[in-house]
């Protein structure tokens, strides 16, 4: 199977700030990570290069 180099760009922004209502820490803490984990789901990203591997025949002999 052939390997690919792929170049990948992300837009990331520097941070996020968010305002949520909590009984207490935990649940900030609880409500803050389940924020967080949906911006990584959802992060938005442009690939920007793919190339084929070249091997050299030798290899294969």
């Amino acid at each position: 199977m052939p390997e690919y180099e792929v170049k990948v760009k992300f837009y990331i922004f520097p941070y996020r700030k968010f305002k949520i209502s909590a009984k207490d820490e935990k649940e900030a803490r609880k409500i803050a990570n389940d924020q967080a984990q949906h911006i990584i789901d959802t992060l938005d990203f442009s690939i920007t290069n793919i190339k084929a591997k070249e091997y050299l025949m030798d290899k294969f002999l």
